[in-house]
C-alpha cells in the first residue's frame, strides 16, 4: 500500500514538473525581445526554470516523506497497541490458571500451599490493576469488590495457620475466587474481541 502511494506520487510530481517546464519555458521564450533569444540566453532560462522545478520536486518529496513518516508511526503505534493486548491476554491467562490451582489447594485442603499462590497472585492482581487498558476493559466496582474479597479470604488463611481453631468457608473462598476468574476472563474476552 505503502509503495504505490509513493509510485503515484512521483508520477504526479514528474507531470507537474514537466507541465511547468514546458509552460514557464514558452513564457519566458516569447516574453524575450528577437534580438536575445540567443542560445546562451534560452540556455540560462532552461537552467533557472529547471532549478525551480528541482526546488518544488524536493519541497514536494519532502512532503510525501513526512505523509509516509505519520503512516509508519501510526502503524507503528497500532502494532505497539496490539503487542500490549496480546501481554495483557497472556498475562490475564496466568492469573486465571493460578486461580485455578489455589481451587485445586483448597480443595485437597493445602492450605499452606494457598497462602502462598494467592501471595503471588496478590502481587500480580496489584499490577493488573494498576494497568490503564485493564482499568478501562473492567467493571472497576466488580473487580474492587471481588479484589477485596480476595484480600479478605487471604487474611482468613492467615489467621487460620496461626490458630486451627479458627474455620475458614471454603465454599465461600471458592465462590470469591470463581467471581474473580470470570471478572478477569471476561476482560480476557474483550481484549481478545479488539
Amino acid at each position: 500500500m505503502v509503495k504505490r502511494f509513493i509510485l503515484t506520487t512521483r508520477i504526479k510530481i514528474w507531470i507537474i514538473a514537466t507541465i511547468i517546464f514546458i509552460v514557464a519555458l514558452f513564457i519566458c521564450i516569447s516574453c524575450l525581445p528577437p534580438i536575445d533569444r540567443t542560445f546562451i540566453n534560452i540556455l540560462n532560462i532552461v537552467g533557472l526554470i529547471l532549478s525551480i522545478i528541482g526546488i518544488l520536486i524536493a519541497y514536494l518529496q519532502i512532503l510525501s516523506i513526512k505523509e509516509v513518516t505519520l503512516a509508519i508511526q501510526t502503524e507503528v503505534k497500532e502494532s505497539l497497541k496490539k503487542n500490549k493486548s496480546m501481554l495483557l491476554i497472556s498475562d490475564i491467562s496466568k492469573k486465571v490458571s493460578m486461580i485455578t490451582e489455589i481451587q485445586g489447594f483448597l480443595r485437597f485442603n493445602k492450605i499452606e500451599m494457598c497462602v502462598l499462590r494467592m501471595k503471588d497472585l496478590k502481587l500480580l492482581l496489584s499490577d493488573l490493576n494498576s494497568d490503564k487498558q485493564f482499568s478501562s476493559l473492567v467493571n472497576k466496582r466488580e473487580f474492587g469488590s471481588s479484589y477485596s474479597d480476595f484480600h479478605i479470604d487471604l487474611g482468613n488463611f492467615h489467621k487460620f495457620l496461626l490458630n486451627e481453631k479458627n474455620i475458614i468457608d471454603k465454599e465461600k473462598i471458592n465462590a470469591n475466587l470463581e467471581q474473580l476468574s470470570t471478572i478477569l476472563l471476561g476482560v480476557e474476552f474483550k481484549l481478545k474481541k479488539q
